[in-house]
């Protein structure tokens, strides 16, 4: 169950900003969960809003390197390629200063907090603490690449193992990472938390296809049915043919890989295989027709990547973190896909879900999936091209009486775009100009300096012939 996640010096994200999952108001018909040790709970789902380019996918993309590091750091990062962190680049000194990441969870009933920094070569400082009985314990403290100063925690009781993962990581590995690698359990249990959490992304949107795929053929095969057909896409079944790429063509994609990444992972012939055929089948008055998966739209393309990771996330209570969860889904959709998390009876074990949106239907109590103050999050970024992340409830907002889509559209709450008067009033007078020019016969000398292709002049010679009938 996570907590909070903070993050400093990321991409556009200059200062440490906090995303927070613990609730500041009651709520019975939410699938909240018990943080031990406190009064406090902690939310299903929160959503961050704001304009384009304010930063809200960077504190994803944020979430994603964090968890990667973790799951990849030991194994697989090059010993000499360094980090491969992205530190805000607006500013030269913050650029050298470290990136910092933390995860504030509860794991098996405990609290931890888990966090580290690096900079472009190695990392800076790493630890981890857990909270029994409500008091903080050091389980252990790195400051620098190999200073590791361990807590009672981890010399009792996993000497040896610790003292293995101590002399196995690297300076530009995370000790969790190493931990897991050697077996540490402790170490391990941490590093599982942290792998489980999902990432829903343009860019793995095939890799969430394929387990969407999988899942439809498996023991999750009628919750993942029904998803689709909850959607209301006409969709009566999808299944997929596996293709074999032949082993000339995965040598050579395989050779080309360690050319353009010769510091990324390790690639073999076997890493490379031929998408499946995906064929999609619809019900007819006369009967069923399969159609091929690229002729359906964008939207079901979106939907059907999105069904895995939910099952998945649902079903195991995972962290389900989404990049524009609006993106190609209508409001209503969008809003049902946040129920499923928010209600209880849908979300029985506590899965969480983090995305980032530009649908204002969910802040509205009328949307399926109606956001309360606490669950919403807007990002801005300033003059000097920093984000900040600031909570509605930082507001004054009554939520059963305030129309807070109508205010954050009109910009009370900032994280909206600013139209500026003086560049929409050239913009005007500029298409005005080209409009009176082309009444004026401007039109004709642009068509004489740039004649059209042969095609257009065809379709020209066309239009002209009379009717038949």
């Amino acid at each position: 169950m996570l907590l909070r996640f903070r993050v400093a010096n990321w991409e556009s994200i200059r200062d440490e900003q906090e995303l927070s999952l613990v609730a500041a108001d009651e709520h019975d018909d939410l699938a909240v969960r018990d943080i031990p040790g406190t009064e406090l709970k902690a939310l299903p789902v929160v959503g961050v809003f704001g304009a384009n380019a304010s930063g809200k996918s960077k504190l994803m993309r944020a979430m994603a390197y964090a968890r990667d590091a973790v799951r990849y750091s030991h194994g697989r990062w090059n010993p000499r390629g360094g980090t491969g962190r992205i530190a805000f680049a607006m500013q030269a000194d913050v650029a050298a200063r470290p990136s910092e990441f933390v995860f504030d969870f509860v794991l098996d009933g405990e609290r931890y907090e888990y966090g580290f920094a690096v900079d472009d070569r190695a990392v800076v400082s790493e630890w981890l603490y857990t909270w029994p009985r409500g008091r903080m314990r050091v389980l252990f403290e790195r400051d620098g690449p190999q200073e590791i100063e361990l807590g009672p925690g981890l010399r009792r009781g996993f000497g040896n193992r610790t003292r293995m993962v101590w002399e196995t990581v690297r300076p530009n590995s995370l000790f969790v990472s190493a931990g897991a690698a050697g077996n540490h359990p402790l170490l391990t249990k941490v590093f599982g938390w942290i792998d489980r959490m999902t990432m829903a992304f343009d860019g793995n949107a095939q890799t969430r296809l394929d387990l969407t795929l999988r899942m439809l053929t498996g023991p999750e095969r009628e919750l993942c049915h029904l998803l689709t057909q909850y959607a209301d896409l006409g969709i009566s079944g999808i299944r997929s043919e596996e293709r074999e790429l032949p082993k000339e063509a995965a040598a050579h994609f395989a050779a080309g890989f360690r050319v353009l990444h010769p510091d990324g992972p390790p690639m073999t012939e076997e890493n490379w295989r031929q998408s499946p055929e995906i064929v999609v089948s619809h019900r007819t008055p006369d009967g069923t027709v399969e159609l091929p998966y690229a002729a359906e739209s964008h939207g079901t393309h979106t939907w059907l990547e999105l069904v895995g990771v939910v099952v998945r996330a649902l079903e195991q209570k995972r962290v389900l973190v989404v990049d524009e969860l609006d993106a190609r889904l209508h409001p209503n959709l969008a809003g049902q896909l946040v129920r499923l998390f928010s209600e209880p009876e849908t979300n029985p074990r506590g899965a969480q879900l983090v995305f980032n949106t530009h649908d204002v239907t969910l802040l509205s109590r009328r949307s399926y999936g109606y956001l309360t103050r606490d669950q919403v999050w807007f990002a801005e970024k300033g003059s000097d091209g920093a984000t900040e992340l600031v909570a509605l409830r930082e507001y004054k907002v009554r939520d059963d009486r305030d129309d807070v889509v109508k205010k954050y559209l009109l910009g009370a709450y900032s994280a909206v775009p600013i139209f500026y008067g003086d560049v929409g009033r050239e913009l005007t007078r500029l298409i005005a100009e080209r409009a009176v020019a082309f009444r004026g016969g401007a039109e004709k000398e642009e068509a004489e300096q740039f004649p059209r292709p042969e095609a257009d002049r065809d379709e020209e010679s066309q239009e002209k012939v009379p009717p038949l009938l």
